[in-house]
């Protein structure tokens, strides 16, 4: 197999959300300029005895993953489709392709080749007939089938007798009844998932559970490459033993931790929904983007990520403005009780917020006063408040309840206010509806 390095590489893709290594991680090397040899020392952020350091040193050898400008190899950093082509075109020596199957994918995106090439292949397709979604995370269901594509295209052109990677239809659930969550297995995906466990290309959690829809990191992908394509593959002779299966995940509320809690609010963060840090831990701020996540999407405001939340959240996409204005501006929607920050025309941030008790004015108003900090008022204390309207604000409270509660004012959690004030600036239009 020819594994030299290959395809184009024309900049560095875009960084996105990070999640606890401990949560899942996989990726590879940011992709910069492609030098001629890399020492897999090279790498400033992987230390020799992390679970994922031999994968990823293995594949730098092998001309697949480079550090980025810095040195790093950012572990812990989402994988895209983009990106993912990229690495299955030079692990395969595909060498890229001229053709521009999918809309947005441009003769000038780096990883343009690569994806023409998986493409041209049968490796890949779109997510529609006409996009591919380049700078999407991948899930790792979603990786699974692509890596056992390229394995099976791998073997067609290069026969590996050892290696028959036919899986009866009758086989594919026995493979599967070690995850607890195989329901939760796209169907299109399954047969994949379950002849890449079959092959030891992909391991579940000691406690049972595949979480087909986490994305990945660069670790997990740099693990799922170096054991389809540069170790001995054996297959399985010994089915897993059944778990009892789950319709759902469980649920995460304020005090959980782990995997599932990152994926949380990894996702949440893309959908425009901020909750500090992706860090694995579910505090207030994971529990404030929940709620308003509840909001937009008409469910039960409890701040709980409870299976309407897991139903939800897989399939959600972020809200557009309500009005067409353009430009960077704020909306508030009285109904659904959550602020909109909208950049360049389009929803930047959407915050859980809790008006007037009595009504809060509706229609256009402008930023013309902003006072720093917490402020003292007629009514209480406010944290950084920025007036859009005679006595109406928007500003920080330590009480932000579900439901209308203030005096007339729109009241943000306390940790977010000075973000929201850093960007609401003088004179900005702030549009309030129903």
């Amino acid at each position: 197999m020819n594994r030299s390095v290959v395809g184009r590489v024309d900049g560095r893709r875009p960084r996105f959300l990070k999640v606890l290594a401990t949560a899942a991680a996989l990726t590879v090397a940011t992709l910069g300029a492609l030098p001629a040899d890399v020492s897999a020392q090279a790498f400033s952020d992987v230390r020799g005895d992390a679970w994922y350091a031999e994968a990823v040193y293995a594949l730098a050898d092998e001309g697949v993953v480079f550090p980025d400008g810095e040195g790093a190899f950012s572990p812990d950093d989402l994988i895209t489709r983009g990106e993912l082509a990229a690495y299955l075109d030079r692990i395969l020596g595909l060498r890229g392709s001229t053709a521009l199957p999918f809309t947005d994918v441009t003769r000038f995106d780096w990883y343009a080749g690569a994806v023409a090439a998986l493409y041209e292949a049968g490796i890949t397709s779109g997510t529609s007939p006409t996009t591919y979604s380049p700078e999407m995370p991948v899930s790792r269901q979603q990786a699974v089938t692509f890596v056992m594509r390229s394995l099976a295209y791998s073997c067609a052109q290069e026969p590996r007798p050892e290696v028959d990677l036919t899986l009866p239809d009758d086989q594919v659930e026995l493979w599967l009844r070690g995850f607890r969550d195989r329901t939760l297995i796209m169907p299109g995906h399954a047969a994949f998932v379950a002849n890449a466990y079959r092959w030891g290309i992909v391991q579940g959690a000691s406690d049972g559970w595949f979480y087909p829809a986490l994305t990945l990191t660069r670790a997990q992908m740099a693990a799922m490459l170096y054991r389809a394509f540069l170790q001995p593959l054996q297959a399985g002779s010994v089915y897993p033993v059944e778990l009892p299966a789950v319709a759902t995940y469980p649920t995460q509320t304020k005090g959980s931790e782990g995997a599932l809690v990152s994926f949380l609010e990894a996702r949440l963060s893309s959908l425009r929904y901020p909750c500090g840090d992706v860090d694995g831990v579910y505090d207030e701020r994971t529990r404030d983007a929940v709620m308003a996540f509840e909001k937009v999407e008409g469910l039960p405001r409890d701040g709980t990520a409870g299976p309407q939340v897991w139903q939800r959240v897989f399939s959600a996409q972020t809200p557009a403005p309500r009005l067409l204005l353009g430009g960077d501006r704020v909306e508030v929607d009285l109904r659904r009780q959550v602020l909109f920050m909208i950049k360049a025309g389009e929803v930047a941030e959407i915050v859980h917020v809790s008006t007037g008790k009595l009504g809060t004015p509706t229609g256009h108003g402008n930023v013309w006063l902003k006072q720093r900090g917490w402020v003292e008022c007629s009514v209480g204390w406010m944290y950084f408040p920025s007036y859009f309207w005679p006595r109406i604000a928007i500003h920080g409270s330590s009480s932000v309840p579900p439901w209308p509660a203030s005096h007339g004012c729109v009241r943000t959690p306390v940790w977010i206010a000075e973000h929201l004030y850093d960007q609401i600036i003088d004179d900005m239009s702030v549009d309030v509806y129903y």
